[in-house]
């Protein structure tokens, strides 16, 4: 993010970041059909954020489409899984015990992967070109493109028992559903930013959920990405009803190491 690596021949493609790109070509595209699976709560909040890109910052938000998404998806996880089991296998450490260490449904997890045929695994890294490809043809066709969904579909995710909090939990279905979005990303290796666009009333307990915008750009985009970023702060800090809170256990740790008197919990546009 900062210059090319010398030492990384493929880092040398892309130009070293440029200070700003507020002047070049602004492109939000957005597959409605993926957008509009969130919660309608996060899709509010969300699509408030980006009437606000496209009327007061002169954004082109344009349809776009991205084909297999839930299959996608499924190839995205079980590739980690797979990967994660290599690991576990090849770990010096452990050769005869490959799963100490871990609880039950992790291990479950990792057999999973560990049993993936070679196949399978063959066929998703296919699926991962096939992507890459098309996100390649999307950033050609619009330059300047930056790819926006909800960083997460879901308001929060409730506490279902007490106990959860002392042994932990574990929901496969929960967890594929909370990363809707985000393993495009993490699957194809396009730089995304993760930015607060508002607060959204829990389903469960006290306080406010905030919801956030992910933003996918191009490969060696990072800069463009910071841009953005810094757009979603001044949203959130000076148009955004109420502006950025702070959570009601919020601690200002700077000026508790000073000595001073803690500001009240309801202050807002804070750290």
């Amino acid at each position: 993010m900062a210059i090319p690596n010398p030492s990384y021949p493929p880092g040398t493609l892309f130009a070293p970041p440029r200070s700003s790109t507020s002047s070049g070509t602004k492109v939000i595209g957005i597959y409605k059909e993926w957008f509009d699976r969130a919660e309608p709560s996060v899709l509010k909040i969300c699509n408030n954020a980006i009437s606000f890109y496209k009327d007061k910052l002169g954004y082109n938000v344009v349809d776009i489409q991205i084909p297999y998404v839930p299959e996608g998806q499924s190839a995205h996880a079980f590739t980690i899984l797979c990967e994660m089991a290599i690991r576990a296998r090849t770990n010096p450490s452990k050769p005869s015990d490959w799963l100490s260490g871990l609880n039950p449904a992790n291990k479950l997890l990792l057999c999973l992967g560990d049993q993936t045929p070679t196949r399978d695994y063959l066929l998703a890294q296919q699926m991962r070109n096939m992507l890459m490809q098309h996100l390649a043809f999307l950033y050609q066709k619009y330059p300047g493109l930056i790819i926006v969904t909800p960083t997460t579909p879901m308001n929060g995710w409730p506490i279902a028992k007490e106990v959860d909090l002392k042994y932990g939990v574990t929901d496969g279905n929960t967890s594929i559903r909370n990363m809707e979005y985000v393993w495009l990303a993490n699957f194809t290796g396009n730089p995304a930013i993760s930015c607060p666009v508002g607060y959204a009333e829990p389903v469960k307990g006290k306080g406010k959920i905030p919801v956030g915008l992910m933003a996918m750009g191009e490969w060696g985009a990072e800069d463009q990405l910071l841009d953005w970023g810094r757009e979603c702060e001044g949203y959130l800090n000076e148009v955004y009803p109420g502006g950025r809170q702070r959570p009601a256990n919020w601690e200002d740790v700077v000026v508790l190491a000073q000595g001073e008197d803690v500001p009240t919990k309801d202050a807002t546009n804070g750290v």
